[in-house]
């Protein structure tokens, strides 16, 4: 399966997730979109397109889509430069390798939401791609903010501490 075209901007990584959630090409699967983080909101991605020399990129959160069918589990994670998309096991060994040595609050944790409900609910006005005076960090997607529903506001599933709305799961959980 290959996906040839969805809307993409980077480092809108929600939002692109939220737009594929929806393509037609994915209809008939099981979907899950994975918020990823970790205690300290400093996550270390391996084979994502903005590395460099071939050293992780860490980032605050990121956003991926887990999709299933017929015992064939995927992920599409449009900023890594593995194919789209990737077997889920391939994906988390290659993404998330090296974690011997690292302290735990760095270790990936994970929030499942149901497609549905984050397609239906999400909701984000990209503040948090604001600095202090109001300037973009990043030049926004051109397509309007996803704003219809106040159910899942992007602050929340940003939450990865012990308040959390959503359960958190750990690499070991994910897979299990």
């Amino acid at each position: 399966m290959e996906i040839t075209s969805s809307k993409y901007t980077k480092n809108y990584c929600e939002e692109n997730i939220w737009h594929l959630c929806q393509h037609p090409e994915l209809a008939g699967f099981v979907k899950k979109v994975l918020f990823v983080s970790s205690t300290d909101k400093n996550c270390a991605f391996h084979f994502q397109k903005d590395a460099v020399d071939g050293s992780p990129v860490w980032w605050d959160y990121h956003v991926i889509l887990y999709v299933s069918k017929d015992n064939s589990e995927l992920v599409f994670d449009l900023d890594s430069s593995l194919d789209q998309p990737t077997p889920l096991q391939e994906y988390l060994r290659l993404t998330f390798k090296d974690l011997d040595g690292k302290s735990e609050s760095s270790h990936p944790k994970f929030k499942a939401i149901d497609s549905e409900d984050y397609i239906s609910g999400f909701f984000s006005d990209r503040r948090h791609m604001k600095n202090g005076d109001g300037e973009w960090i990043f030049e926004p997607p051109q397509w309007p903010i996803i704003a219809d529903n106040i159910e899942l506001p992007i602050e929340e599933l940003m939450d990865f501490t012990a308040t959390s709305k959503q359960p958190i799961l750990s690499l070991e959980g994910l897979v299990a």
